[in-house]
């Protein structure tokens, strides 16, 4: 096999990673029950590596999936046996293990990957516990990745992983769906870990791409299967769905013909997905049937503003700006003063903006995040003071990022440079 077709190997497979793996560790743990988590996981895994040197010498099966659960069920059963673990099993369970058969679809909250969402969003879990367990088991994302997301150090999150698997296994939590009340009680942490899942692909933290559709179609799908749910769907579900599908309707306009990362301002909005954005505003609507304001309420509606505007110059940020002041009240965090900044900047002028961003400068966190330090570069050029734009480009560029956003950050420093 070439380098070339290795590649492309190794591209698919992290393809079905992200689609599969909670598919997957979901139809193991159905049947060995939640305390196996890690055992379905590891194996999982361990499916995925054996599809690379498989597949390389006799091609991709015709159903991966199954070819996958299959591989993973039998590296469970040989791990229970190396490990003398079978007599701790019910014979029901290690007859189910035997005969597990791929599933011939999901749908809806009854499938699988939902059904182990909603198991590692279980109220005894930390709130960011449970977040980290889900994007971990079920969506395939790195500890790494992890962290970027949550502004913490890997060694954090992998601790906070080891916890939340102990927390489960000591409290013999059941792989079931919650009945009544229950499931709506654990939607916040299921919508949150969903909105994590669409940010991640939105600007993937590594490799070459600016965006990685794969995971923000998969984000997509979780967020409107709950969102039109007829018992876990909610007004706060829609306001996700809507917000997700506002922000990827750009995607074919986030990336120049050469790669280069496109800001919105820059953006040619006759690529932006029409259809898609329809259906934000079907959502948006079904949003509104609650007088309960929620953060994603308001997020879908600084989104629907940028979606509804033909042009920047048509941008309404009276409408922005009021947005964000109500976010910034019910939930502040950086993310939102740096936006409600910017907002502030058009309406008020770029000295607003920068007092509104000067309290963030004292934040330890603050400093390691590149949304930040682009904030501060873009309103000190605007204002034109050159060199203390340069000066924030340039600490943004010691930064983790990916290859676009460099190309982004780069394009900037240089943009001051010739001001």
């Amino acid at each position: 096999m070439s380098n070339l077709q290795r590649a492309e190997l190794r591209s698919l497979i992290d393809r079905l990673s992200r689609r599969e793996t909670g598919r997957l560790v979901g139809a193991l743990t159905r049947g060995m029950g939640a305390s196996a988590l890690s055992l379905a996981e590891d194996c999982v895994q361990d499916a995925f590596v054996a599809a690379l040197d498989t597949w390389g010498e006799r091609g991709v099966p015709g159903n991966p999936f199954a070819w996958l659960l299959t591989t993973a069920r039998n590296r469970a059963l040989d791990r229970l046996r190396r490990h003398a673990m079978m007599s701790a099993l019910e014979p029901r369970v290690v007859a189910w293990i035997e005969h597990l058969q791929a599933p011939a679809s999901s749908d809806g909250l009854g499938d699988e990957e939902l059904a182990l969402i909603v198991l590692c969003c279980h109220p005894s879990l930390e709130e960011e516990a449970r977040l980290a367990l889900t994007l971990k088991t079920v969506c395939g994302f790195s500890v790494e990745e992890i962290a970027r997301a949550f502004l913490a150090t890997p060694e954090a999150i992998a601790q906070r992983l080891v916890r939340a698997k102990a927390l489960i296994k000591a409290l013999n939590l059941q792989f079931v769906m919650p009945a009544g009340s229950a499931l709506p009680a654990r939607m916040p942490s299921v919508l949150r870990t969903i909105y994590l899942l669409f940010n991640e692909g939105y600007a993937a933290s590594d490799g070459d791409r600016l965006v990685r559709e794969d995971v923000c179609e998969e984000a997509l799908r979780l967020a409107e299967t709950i969102a039109w749910h007829p018992v876990a769907g909610s007004p706060e579900a829609h306001a996700l769905a809507a917000l997700i599908l506002f922000q990827h309707a750009r995607r074919r306009a986030r990336v120049s013909a050469e790669g280069r990362p496109l800001l919105l301002e820059q953006q040619d909005r006759r690529l932006w997905d029409r259809a898609m954005i329809a259906r934000g505003f079907q959502h948006l609507a079904a949003a509104q049937n609650d007088a309960l304001l929620t953060p994603l309420h308001l997020e879908a509606g600084i989104a629907s503003v940028h979606a509804a505007a033909a042009t920047w110059d048509a941008t309404d940020w009276t409408a922005l700006g009021s947005y964000y002041d109500a976010l910034h009240e019910i939930a502040p965090s950086p993310v939102v003063t740096i936006n409600r900044a910017i907002a502030l900047s058009m309406t008020r002028g770029v000295e607003a903006g920068l007092q509104a961003l000067a309290p963030l400068a004292a934040q330890k966190t603050v400093g390691r995040y590149l949304p930040y330090h682009l904030a501060v570069g873009d309103l000190e050029l605007r204002r034109g003071r050159r060199a203390a734009a340069r000066a924030a480009f340039v600490r943004a560029l010691d930064l983790p990022m990916s290859a676009q956003e460099r190309k982004l950050v780069e394009a900037k420093l240089q943009q001051a440079s010739d001001a």
